[in-house]
Order: C-alpha cells, then sequence, then structure tokens
C-alpha cells in the first residue's frame, strides 16, 4: 500500500493508496499476512500498531518525517511535568514512543471534538495543526513546534494567485499548513476528507494546498475535474525515496521488518480510541 504522498509509479503499484490511518485501517481489513508499507516511518509505525499479526515491512528504512524528529519524548514529558492539569493531545502523525506520551490521538476533526471536554491541553508535534485547533476550539492549548516542510512551502500569495485565476474553484486547505493560508481555506481538511468532499461536491474546479504527491490520485480518481496545487515546491522528498526497486528488494528478502513494542502499541490503541480514531 502507498500513501498519497509517493511516487505516481509507486501509487500506480499499490493495491491500495490513501493517507496512513486509511492505510493501516485498510491492512487491518485485509487478509494478506505481508503488508509493504511505501511510506514514511511513521507510517509503518502505524500499521504495526494496528496490525500486530502481519508482517509489516518499508522499503525504505531512511524514509523519516523531519516534523516528528523535531519533538522528542523527552520534550513531551518535559511539558507534561510543567502543565500537570493538562492532557496531552497527539496528531495521528507521529511516532509510536510520542504515541505512547498521549492521552488523546486524533486527526484534526477528532480533536476538535476532544478539545471540547478539555480545559488545559498539550498539542504534538505540529505546530500550524495545533495553532489551528486552538482558535477554531477557543480552548488553552500549548503546542509544540515541529512541523511538515512541504507543507509550509505553501505560500498565502501562491493560493491568492490560484483563487484570482480559477475563481469557480473551490479552496481545500491542509491543517499543516501556515495559518494565513488557511484563513484562505472554504475547507480545511486532511487528504482522506478532501478525496471524499470531491466526490461529494458538484463543483469541477478545486485548489488544492497540500503536498503535490496527491495530485497524481485526484487526477485518477476523478479524471473530469481539474485541480491546482499552488506549489511545486510542496513535495515531501523523503516519502519518494520508495520506488519501484526498493519495492522488489523489499518482497524478495520480506525485510526490512516494522516492529513495535508491544507495550508502547497497547498505550497507543487506548490512545486513539479516546481520541476517535478508533471504535
Amino acid at each position: 500500500m502507498a500513501h498519497n504522498f509517493q511516487r505516481a509509479e509507486v501509487q500506480e503499484l499499490a493495491d491500495f493508496v490513501g493517507n496512513k490511518l486509511e492505510c493501516a485501517l485498510f491492512a487491518r481489513k485485509s487478509s494478506a499476512n505481508v503488508v509493504v508499507a511505501c511510506g514514511i516511518d511513521f507510517m509503518a509505525e502505524l500499521i504495526a500498531i494496528l496490525n500486530p499479526d502481519k508482517k509489516v515491512l518499508i522499503p525504505c528504512e531512511e524514509a523519516r518525517c523531519p516534523m516528528t524528529a523535531m519533538v522528542s519524548v523527552q520534550q513531551v514529558q518535559g511539558i507534561r511535568a510543567s502543565h500537570p492539569d493538562a492532557r496531552v493531545v497527539g496528531y495521528i502523525k507521529a511516532r509510536a514512543e510520542q504515541y505512547a506520551e498521549c492521552d488523546y490521538i486524533c486527526t484534526h476533526s477528532t480533536a476538535l471534538k476532544v478539545l471540547e471536554s478539555i480545559e488545559e491541553a498539550v498539542f504534538i508535534p505540529d505546530q500550524y495543526v495545533g495553532s489551528y485547533l486552538r482558535d477554531a476550539s477557543g480552548r488553552d492549548i500549548t503546542i509544540a513546534e515541529g512541523y511538515c516542510p512541504p507543507h509550509v512551502r505553501i505560500l498565502a500569495g501562491e493560493v491568492s494567485r490560484l483563487r484570482e485565476e480559477h475563481p469557480s474553484a473551490e479552496v481545500l486547505v491542509h491543517p499543516q499548513c501556515r495559518g494565513d493560508v488557511i484563513a484562505l481555506a472554504q475547507h480545511v481538511l486532511d487528504t482522506q476528507e478532501m478525496v471524499e468532499h470531491i466526490r461529494a461536491s458538484q463543483g469541477e474546479e478545486f485548489i488544492v494546498a497540500t503536498e503535490v504527491g496527491m495530485k497524481h490520485r485526484l487526477e485518477r480518481e476523478f479524471p473530469d475535474k481539474r485541480f491546482y496545487f499552488p506549489s511545486e515546491r510542496a513535495s515531501c522528498s523523503n516519502h519518494k525515496l520508495t520506488d519501484a526497486s526498493r519495492i522488489l528488494w523489499c518482497l524478495e528478502d520480506l525485510s526490512p521488518e516494522v516492529r513495535v513494542n508491544p507495550e508502547v502499541a497497547e498505550k497507543a490503541i487506548k490512545a486513539m480510541r479516546a481520541g476517535g480514531v478508533l471504535h
């Protein structure tokens, strides 16, 4: 299975294409005993957490997420110690050891529901998602300082230019974008929600502010609609370390395998259920 941000050739090889959570949930339903996670490190860990009885492989161990590396477990523990009454809310895009420090694991949508019942929260690891949630919920949220490099390369001026050029287009913005980009959105959606929205929409044109690898999936699934991406610079080079040859070697050797400590996985699943990600 391949992530939305993968190379087009990798998406074409995959049995399933989606975001990290979609891939993990699809693997859960699959009868396959071996899952090849064509994505970055935490995607493979998420699949392993939700599929403990399957062998989970990652074709490229070097495909690591810079955002999750910006917030260490020790930092999270320090923030928790200095805010003893706060609950730690983790974004679904995090490493397994970060999950284990969280009271809740959420998407940006489920986080809004969780925050309704929390007086004080710590949000990790994405500062722009955290800022969006703070503004949308009105809650007191201490925010970690991680960020997604491809999404912050999307500039408000680029989105504004596309709005002028395509006034009929709907503006869809990923919550990991900068605040001034989010302010231009008609809809703030993660990639799964973008697909669902486009499928249900009567619109024919969409400005899509997210990583450019998403364009291949959208054009393949919706050939009669037109998509405008603000910046070719919004590309995750780490996702694109995976190519067809690495997938072949991975299948031939059935390695490298991704394993998550069972205790960490148990804590993560508990936090995902609390955060509305699992039912």
